[in-house]
């Protein structure tokens, strides 16, 4: 996999890519409304240009994953919205090729020392991907409320 910069052309395959509420949930939590929009995804990129958003292909140029890096204060950035396109392709270890893709991309542009990111408490899969990578869970008291429901939400760290 290699990382190339996320532009508007690429937001069909993104959209493609969330089937359904609860993919869009784990993959973004409340930040997006479902269905996923064109005009969303615009509106967002425009709100967050400081944002590094990438799309990850494979050696024929196809998509495999979406990922951003979102520069925090101290010398620290945060993993956003995660996601391996195709369902079939999941679990088979391009979650951590894209994190690793995703990090170094980080230290290069941003200079970290400290790498973040959170997750919903229920994405069991995720947080099993991110331990392996090396990331901890740290203390958080945080969550977010989707259709009258509230989500605990985790926070993992790994120093860089």
């Amino acid at each position: 996999m290699k990382l190339i910069a996320f532009e508007e052309q690429h937001i069909p395959i993104l959209i493609n890519w969330i089937k359904d509420e609860d993919t869009l949930l784990k993959f973004a939590g409340i930040a997006f409304q479902y269905p996923l929009t064109a005009a969303q995804m615009e509106t967002y990129i425009k709100k967050y240009p400081e944002r590094l958003i990438y799309l990850g292909i494979d050696d024929e140029n196809q998509p495999l994953a979406y990922g951003e890096v979102i520069p925090q204060k101290d010398d620290s950035a945060r993993l956003g919205h995660l996601l391996i396109g195709e369902s079939q392709r999941r679990g088979k270890g391009l979650g951590k090729q894209l994190i690793s893709l995703l990090i170094e991309k980080a230290k290069l542009e941003l200079s970290i020392k400290r790498m973040d990111l959170y997750l919903l408490s229920t994405n069991k899969v995720a947080a099993q991907c991110y331990l392996k990578y090396g990331f901890q869970f740290v203390d958080n008291d945080f969550s977010i409320t989707y259709k009258n429901q509230s989500y605990p939400i985790l926070k993992m760290t790994m120093p860089l």
